[in-house]
């Protein structure tokens, strides 16, 4: 192999390695998670935040959000296994992290850790 060419495989072979992974985004808390959104009618990444319930053991989820503006908000799923709801979309002010918690009636509601917008 020529050495332009081995060049050219090591660099795509650390471009492969170093990609994100498709749910690189997401935070999880047990079997549910929320992940960061984007929004494809303008190709904006982390335009709002989603909360999703992946389990049935009847808690709702929540996912917390903040934004380049500072604000504070969050999506909450309720509907139970397999729904997600989504915040509200902004392709300017744009999510800077978020983490999901699962919303529990006896207990104290748990955190999944925060993810952040690189």
């Amino acid at each position: 192999m020529h050495r332009i060419a081995k060049v050219a495989v090591l660099v795509a072979a650390a471009i492969t390695l170093s990609a994100p992974v498709a749910n690189a985004e997401r935070s999880y808390i047990y079997k549910s998670y929320s992940e960061e959104i984007w929004e494809w009618r303008s190709g904006v990444q982390w335009a709002g935040a989603i909360a999703c319930d992946m389990d049935q053991d009847g808690n709702s989820v929540k996912a917390h959000y903040t934004r380049d503006s500072g604000s504070v908000d969050y999506s909450h799923a309720t509907g139970g296994v397999g729904t997600c709801n989504e915040g509200t979309l902004n392709t300017t002010n744009r999510v800077t992290k978020h983490r999901s918690q699962q919303i529990r009636d006896w207990a104290t509601d748990p955190y999944g850790p925060w993810k952040y917008r690189p």
